[in-house]
């Protein structure tokens, strides 16, 4: 068997598994809709919109909470290095005599 044969195969296999996929992937999708349509759409409009109101409210605070992180990270490793540079040019010279 070369090589070329076994990249073919492959391939096959790849495609079918990519196929079945996406026949499940719609199937789902069609399933979904059908209980949405089957049921009453209002109310389940509804809860969607409170959940991606929810999932928007709580995505804005972990942003902000990420923001705020970064600053005081930010503003800490500037407090500690900065005054480094300063205080070298500033510093009395030592000798160290023996």
């Amino acid at each position: 068997m070369s090589a070329e044969n076994g990249r073919k195969g492959w391939r096959r296999w790849r495609e079918a598994v990519f196929a079945t996929c996406t026949v499940w992937l719609v199937l789902q999708n069609l399933l979904l809709l059908a209980l949405v349509a089957w049921g009453k759409p209002a109310t389940a409009l509804a809860a969607g919109a409170e959940l991606a109101r929810a999932a928007f409210t709580a995505s804005g605070q972990a942003v902000l909470l990420v923001l705020v992180a970064a600053l005081g990270l930010a503003l800490a490793a500037w407090l500690v290095h900065a005054p480094a540079k300063d205080s070298l040019k500033h510093a009395p010279e030592v000798s160290h005599d023996v």
